[in-house]
C-alpha cells in the first residue's frame, strides 16, 4: 500500500485541456464583444486579420516558442537530389520512376485538390515561408492542415512526372537556389 502522504497525484491532461479550451472561448467572446462596440478595432479586425492572408508558419513558430520554453526546434531537412528533366514556365518537371515522393522541406499542408492543367496537388507552406506545390500526385498519405516533415512520405508521382513549383509571396524561386538556403 502507498502511503498517502508521499504520494502525490498527476495532474489531468484532461484537465489541462479544459483549461486551455475555456481561456480560448474567454479570448473569443472578449474580442467579439470589443469588435461590436468599437468600430476602431472592428476596421482593425476586417483590415489586418480578415482581408490579409494569415501564415500559418507565424503561429507555429510562437507554439514551438511555448512547447520548448523558447529553445528552438532543429528540423532536419532531407537534401536527396532530384532529377530535375525540365523546366515548364515557373515549375519543375521531376522524374520519379517507382519510388515514393517526399516532402523536400517541413511544414503545414495547406492545399489539397485539383488545379487546372497540373492535376492533382498539395501545397506545403514551409516553415521558411515558402510555398511549395507538388503536382500530378496520387496515393496521397497526408491530410490537410497536417505537420510534415522532410522524412514523411507524400505520395507517388502519376506516371512517374512530379510537378514541382516553389513560391513565396507570390514569387517564384528557382529550386537549386531554394535548396542551398
Amino acid at each position: 500500500m502507498i502511503n498517502s502522504k508521499f504520494y502525490r497525484k498527476k495532474k489531468s491532461k484532461v484537465g489541462l485541456y479544459i483549461n486551455n479550451i475555456l481561456i480560448c472561448i474567454i479570448i473569443l467572446l472578449s474580442s467579439l464583444i470589443v469588435c461590436n462596440y468599437s468600430s476602431n478595432v472592428r476596421s482593425f479586425y476586417q483590415n489586418n486579420i480578415l482581408n490579409k492572408n494569415i501564415s500559418f508558419n507565424d503561429f507555429k513558430k510562437l507554439y514551438n516558442k511555448i512547447k520548448s520554453d523558447g529553445k528552438e526546434e532543429l528540423l532536419v531537412s532531407n537534401n536527396t537530389p532530384l532529377n530535375l528533366v525540365e523546366k515548364r514556365g515557373d515549375s519543375y518537371i521531376v522524374n520519379y520512376e517507382s519510388e515514393p515522393v517526399y516532402y523536400l522541406k517541413p511544414g503545414i499542408i495547406v492545399y489539397i485538390g485539383e488545379k487546372d492543367d497540373l492535376g492533382n496537388t498539395v501545397i506545403v507552406q514551409g516553415n521558411d515561408g515558402v510555398d511549395i506545390w507538388y503536382s500530378n500526385v496520387t496515393d496521397l498519405s497526408n491530410s490537410l492542415y497536417d505537420y510534415v516533415k522532410s522524412s514523411d512520405i507524400l505520395g507517388n508521382a502519376k506516371d512517374g512526372k512530379l510537378v514541382l513549383t516553389l513560391d513565396k509571396n507570390g514569387t517564384y524561386l528557382d529550386y537549386e537556389e531554394y535548396m542551398e538556403n
